[in-house]
């Protein structure tokens, strides 16, 4: 467990927040970021066989539903939940004191 200057605070390398963009090294496919700092929301609804309708090829359609999907562990998900590949599903309501660790990635292709 690291801690920062948060006393009795494990949660983002003990800072209780997220880390700024980069401020570690980049994984072996020069990627930053992809998991403890911020989960994601996806454009996503929630379906209960949304496994299977993406397998289907259906990637966009899903009826809405109460909750949107949350991909990647950020900086306030336990041990086993910090990971890229975490799916959580949250209700898309805002407030940083319902949702601080939750946000969106800002991608470009530079080709």
């Amino acid at each position: 467990m690291t801690m920062g200057s948060v006393p009795n605070e494990p949660d983002g390398c003990g800072e209780d927040r997220t880390w700024p963009v980069g401020s570690r090294d980049a994984n072996a496919f020069g990627l930053f970021d992809m998991q403890g700092n911020a989960g994601e929301w996806m454009m996503n609804w929630y379906a209960s066989d949304g496994i299977a309708q993406y397998a289907a090829g259906n990637l966009t359609d899903q009826a809405q539903s109460r909750q949107r999907l949350v991909r990647g562990g950020s900086w306030d998900e336990n041990k086993a939940n910090l990971r890229s590949s975490f799916r959580n599903v949250k209700p898309p309501v805002s407030g940083r004191s319902i949702y601080g660790s939750i946000g969106f990635r800002c991608a470009y292709d530079p080709s």
